[in-house]
Parts: structure tokens; sequence; C-alpha cells
């Protein structure tokens, strides 16, 4: 019954997912459309692709999800948060896709 709170956290959660958005446009992945707390990003290649950035995001300490069923294996799940967190995790994506990508 808190109206403004929930706008004000909607509000929120619309600007985490355009931020996320940017960051992956910056990295050249792509942000599936969203109106949920979180974003899929296509990793542009397969589900092995997908798992080597998430694994290199993990190893830097950011956590992040994957779906596991073909096609949305070659997707990474963003989840919104705060600013500090979407920071962290735009300076962390472009050595995982770097690795993933060395890893080939």
């Amino acid at each position: 019954q808190d109206q403004p709170w929930l706008n004000h956290v909607l509000a929120q959660i619309c600007n985490a997912r355009a931020a996320i958005r940017d960051i992956a446009s910056a990295n050249g992945l792509t942000a599936l459309p969203s109106a949920t707390n979180f974003v899929a990003l296509d990793c542009g290649s397969d589900g092995v692709f997908a798992k080597r950035v998430l694994d290199g995001l993990i190893d830097q300490g950011i956590f992040v999800r994957m779906p596991f069923a073909t096609p949305q294996n070659r997707c990474i799940r963003i989840s919104c948060g705060p600013q500090a967190d979407l920071d962290a995790f735009a300076a962390a994506l472009p050595a995982a896709i770097q690795s993933a990508q060395s890893a080939k």
C-alpha cells in the first residue's frame, strides 16, 4: 500500500535495467528486452562461450546466473542492483569476455 516506496523501487529497477543495457552495448553484447528485475545478455555465441563469460565474472567476484537450456544458454542473467554493484559488473565484464574469447 506504500505507493511512493513502490514507485521509488520501480524507478531504481528501471534505471538499473538501462545501465545493464548500456554496459552490454559497450561490450558488444545484446541485452534482451526485460520487464523484470534482471536482464538477460546474449553473449553472441553458444552456451559454452556464455559459460566462459560467466566463469570469468565469477572469478572476479561477480555473481551472475545463466540459463542452461538451449537456446537461452547463450545468455547470462544480470540482476538489477545498486550502482556500486553495476559499476563492479561493468569493470569486470571486459576481462571476462576477453578471457572467454582467448579460450576458444
